[in-house]
């Protein structure tokens, strides 16, 4: 099984390495090996990932440069930009999975053995 490219790690140690056309290319290339050719449908998908993930990536920045708190004119919370990252997170595993790339194996442990029935 290939291992995912350096460079994505790299976009989330580092977001101003950020390359959306290696970024894309890197995903177009593993939904092809795992489906074939690319449908309209799943075009329209990646370019949905790329978008998210440039979100992504700008929201992060943010919080990483300013913090999680902001202060507002009544009073501090959480940034806005927390949100939005967060919800850039859920949003790629969504799309991740309609690519079909978001294979998760979920391993057994120990615990989950002692409740499983005989």
């Amino acid at each position: 099984m290939k291992k995912a490219p350096k460079q994505i790690m790299g976009y989330l140690d580092n977001p101003s390495t950020w390359d959306k056309k290696a970024f894309e290319t890197a995903i177009r290339n593993e939904v092809e090996l795992s489906s074939g050719e690319l449908s309209p449908t799943q075009e329209l998908l990646i370019g949905m990932l790329v978008m998210t993930v440039q979100t992504l990536l700008d929201a992060h920045c943010v919080v990483s440069d300013e913090g999680y708190i902001y202060k507002y004119n009544a009073g501090e919370a959480v940034s806005a930009h927390m949100k939005v990252r967060t919800e850039c997170l859920d949003k790629c595993i969504k799309i991740m999975r309609e690519l079909d790339i978001a294979k998760v194996k979920k391993l057994t442990s120990d615990v989950d053995e002692l409740f499983a029935t005989a």
